[in-house]
């Protein structure tokens, strides 16, 4: 009986597998057309969608001292010790955390990757937000509820958010805050380089609150690779 060499089949199924990916993942960033963009910016490793969670409520002495969300309401954001926020230092009781009624999901993009800047072009986004390129920049979209006219809100948010990589916790160093159509607001959280993001770090942790919600999205730097490039 002879026997048929599976090689060939083998390098068949190789081929098929790569040519159905992403279309984008197979060609110079300079020829994404407007279809390859919009699958970049809405399913690749450097855009997520995160689901809010509710923190617990604080006293109504911590939510004056605080920043506003939705009007006259404190957001409570400077109740919460570092060591909540971030899990870091000393032991505190993990806060019972249960999805909102009424919010759903909201758009996490790395900003300031390169795929990410491209894509924006070819599907022709208006106004994508400015980032300094010393900074890694992460943008949450479609924030309800947040009082830009607030004094020291940024200040605030800033405080509250920080990047993990393992043990180390990096805070951004400037908060921007871009107002959308609906009362919705673009967040972006500019993270200094100075702590460098390698392929060796296997996991990186976002976290952001907003006034009781808390967003908590996980990059992997191994799948933000573009033809062989680490983009962040």
């Amino acid at each position: 009986m002879h026997q048929i060499s599976k090689a060939p089949l083998l390098i068949v199924s190789a081929a098929f597998l790569m040519a159905s990916g992403p279309s984008w993942t197979n060609k110079p960033m300079q020829q994404w057309n407007e279809a390859d963009a919009k699958q970049v910016l809405s399913s690749s490793p450097w855009v997520k969608k995160a689901q809010p969670v509710q923190l617990p409520n604080t006293s109504e002495a911590a939510r004056r001292q605080s920043g506003r969300m939705g009007g006259s309401q404190g957001v409570g954001i400077q109740a919460l010790s570092p060591s909540t926020l971030t899990g870091v230092g000393a032991k505190a009781q993990e806060p019972t955390r249960h999805r909102p009624r009424g919010i759903g999901a909201v758009e996490v993009r790395w900003e300031s990757a390169l795929p990410v800047r491209e894509a924006e072009k070819a599907a022709h986004e208006e106004d994508p937000p400015a980032w300094d390129g010393e900074m890694y920049a992460i943008a949450v979209y479609d924030v309800p509820g947040l009082d830009i006219d607030s004094k020291g809100l940024s200040a605030e948010l800033k405080q509250a958010a920080f990047l993990k990589l393992g043990k180390k916790v990096v805070r951004p160093a400037r908060v921007d805050l871009l107002p959308q159509e609906g009362d919705l607001t673009t967040v972006v959280f500019l993270f200094p380089r100075t702590i460098e993001i390698t392929l060796e770090i296997k996991r990186v942790e976002f976290t952001t609150v907003f006034g009781r919600l808390s967003v908590t999205q996980v990059f992997n730097p191994q799948e933000m690779q573009f033809q062989g490039k680490l983009e962040l």
